[in-house]
């Protein structure tokens, strides 16, 4: 199985605007490579169920096929060290206030690469890191890193929106522009919002993509796509925003292709980029 769990379904509670935004010094990339290390490492140890209990926050979500509480999903299935899952960050990225984090590497199940996981971390009242959203989609595993290769750290966003509102504000106007071109043309619509530096997993099907080819992924891509955003949450600083929806697509076949997807945005110079999406097919 992938390692599976989806963000807060309801966007963070909007909070007032910050008399200053947080130093980028303050940010450090490193708690999430350590937070994801931690997590795998109980993954070994306890086995999925538990360790993913452990790591959770309450309100995290998984897709099963559509969002559900992730607490009550994993709660209810036997404790087990098997199969043995195991699983390493290869890119991080930290929000400008410190608070919410994105984490992306390949997964193996009994030492045998499979795809690739995505988590996003938020930091609890108490200090420590939960996962509010923790999934996977299709890449090639076996063109990631060695597990114990330290992971690359994305860009920390100079400048945040003010507040979690501001922020979820401005990155679902950004959701909502690519929808709305994405359901004539996807590619230019994806290509209008891409990260240079973008990481993409999903839809089914392209297993043999590694995780930044952006060009042959935008080929296997379906020519258009209807996109539904559903929820959602924002870092303190308003910099780093994710968004989870529904996607359908026609194919071949009788039926329209049935979809979840969760993308991060984050607020760069050139205005808000898309740096992130799975796209899961609900099978």
């Amino acid at each position: 199985m992938l390692k599976t769990a989806l963000i807060a379904c309801a966007l963070l509670a909007a909070a007032p605007a910050l008399a200053s935004t947080p130093s980028p010094a303050l940010s450090s990339p490193g708690e999430i490579e350590k937070a994801e290390r931690a997590f795998a490492a109980d993954g070994a140890a306890l086995g999925i169920r538990d360790s993913f209990l452990a790591h959770m926050a309450d309100d995290a979500i998984v897709f099963s096929p559509g969002p559900v509480n992730a607490k009550a999903l994993y709660a209810a299935r036997p404790s087990s060290k098997t199969p043995k899952l195991e699983w390493w960050p290869q890119r991080v990225v930290i929000a400008r206030s410190g608070d919410l984090g994105l984490s992306v590497g390949p997964w193996a199940i009994n030492g045998k690469r499979g795809a690739y996981y995505a988590t996003i971390w938020r930091k609890e009242p108490d200090g420590t890191w939960k996962w509010v959203y923790d999934g996977g989609g299709d890449a090639d595993g076996g063109k990631g890193p060695d597990p114990a290769a330290p992971s690359t750290q994305g860009p920390t966003a100079t400048t945040g929106a003010g507040s979690p509102a501001a922020g979820f504000a401005q990155a679902r106007a950004a959701e909502d522009q690519l929808a709305k071109a994405a359901a004539q043309d996807a590619a230019g619509a994806y290509d209008a919002v891409l990260s240079a530096d973008a990481l993409l997993t999903g839809p089914g099907g392209t297993k043999t993509q590694a995780v930044d080819d952006l060009e042959g992924r935008r080929k296997l891509r379906p020519a258009a796509l209807t996109l539904t955003p559903v929820g959602g949450g924002a870092s303190r600083a308003g910099d780093l925003v994710w968004i989870h929806g529904q996607a359908q697509w026609t194919a071949d076949g009788p039926k329209p292709v049935a979809a979840h997807y969760m993308h991060v945005w984050q607020r760069r110079a050139e205005g808000w980029r898309l740096i992130f999406e799975t796209l899961i097919n609900d099978t």
